[in-house]
């Protein structure tokens, strides 16, 4: 038995067979759906569900209750009970923006701190590639696997920056820090995902980053400090200690630069000379702002980071519709986002 889905404000529509999920049944009709991981995990492909009934054949760890219960479910898992109606709440930009794949070259790499490499990626000459600011892309490598990383930078220079964290035990970091060698041929797929900024619209932001979850959100800053924006954001990062604000001083010259933003960095380790904030970071913007109920909400790091801020945000009044996060976990043997 098959059932139809709908998209809201659209006159598309595509059928899901018995055993299939919406996004296997929505890329099998070749529409541009968002989506990521494919497992559940990093809830790129969350939709609005506005009506029918879908089934999961176990809990989708990315949807917190709160989400479920605004109607909230993830493609990848959701099979169809019924017909259904969606709300993809996508820009009309992303349409364009289908996931490709493409050869570039290592320009260079840098140190960006003990254990951050920097990535410096050329796009090939005349290349129309582009992305929204906090979308990622899948390094292909030769064995078949992915290795997936946000772009930290924002469009219009033919160059992807990628902020690689070098652990113990990432065999593609360790390659990509000490045997890779520059110029090097890569090839990638993307734009991916659906973390990006919602310039429709006008609500304060607040941007909560983990470690190297900073890159996606810098891409976003970039974006807005080379434009006319005015919304006031209020950005906090979460690091260990003070060695691992390793783009410290760009975000603090932003913010002097431009008084909408305001720049908070946290740290989780921090020696006492550190005057700053202390502790964890989401509780760090929940102590600034403990009421979020009219603020638009970003999170981007480990997923535990995520998981914690979902739920404490929603308790201090984020609505779901309002909340966007990119918890850097993913399948297909890929390696956390951002290394």
């Amino acid at each position: 038995m098959t059932h139809q889905v709908r998209l809201a404000g659209r006159t598309t529509a595509f059928d899901v067979a018995d055993g299939e999920t919406v996004l296997q049944a929505g890329l099998r009709n070749h529409l541009a759906l968002p989506f990521g991981c494919q497992s559940g995990s990093c809830a790129s492909c969350r939709v609005r569900k506005l009506e029918g009934e879908v089934a999961y054949a176990f809990e989708p760890p990315a949807l917190s209750a709160a989400e479920i219960e605004a109607g909230y479910i993830l493609m990848c898992l959701a099979q169809a009970r019924s017909d259904l109606v969606i709300d993809l709440h996508q820009p009309p930009q992303i349409e364009s923006l289908r996931p490709r794949q493409l050869p570039c070259r290592v320009q260079s790499k840098t140190w960006l701190a003990h254990d951050v490499l920097g990535l410096s990626l050329k796009l090939p000459k005349n290349s129309d590639f582009t992305w929204l600011p906090g979308q990622y892309i899948d390094l292909l490598l030769d064995d078949g696997r992915r290795r997936s990383f946000s772009i930290a930078n924002a469009p219009g220079r033919g160059m992807l920056e990628l902020h690689v964290r070098v652990a113990p035990g990432g065999r593609f970091a360790h390659w990509a820090a000490h045997e890779m060698p520059e110029r090097a041929i890569l090839r990638f797929e993307g734009p991916l995902g659906a973390f990006y900024l919602r310039d429709e619209s006008t609500r304060p932001v607040v941007m909560v980053a983990g470690g190297t979850g900073i890159a996606p959100i810098h891409a976003m800053l970039e974006a807005l400090t080379a434009g006319t924006h005015t919304r006031p954001v209020r950005l906090y990062w979460g690091v260990r200690a003070q060695r691992d604000l390793y783009i410290h001083e760009r975000l603090l010259r932003w913010a002097r630069e431009h008084d909408w933003l305001r720049y908070v960095p946290v740290l989780s380790d921090a020696d006492d000379g550190w005057d700053g904030a202390r502790g964890l970071v989401h509780e760090a913007a929940l102590h600034d702002q403990p009421d979020l109920h009219d603020v638009e909400a970003y999170l981007s790091g480990p997923p535990v980071m995520v998981r914690a801020g979902k739920q404490a945000f929603a308790a201090a009044g984020l609505d779901a519709d309002h909340l966007f996060y990119d918890s850097f976990d993913y399948a297909h043997e890929t390696w956390p986002a951002v290394g």
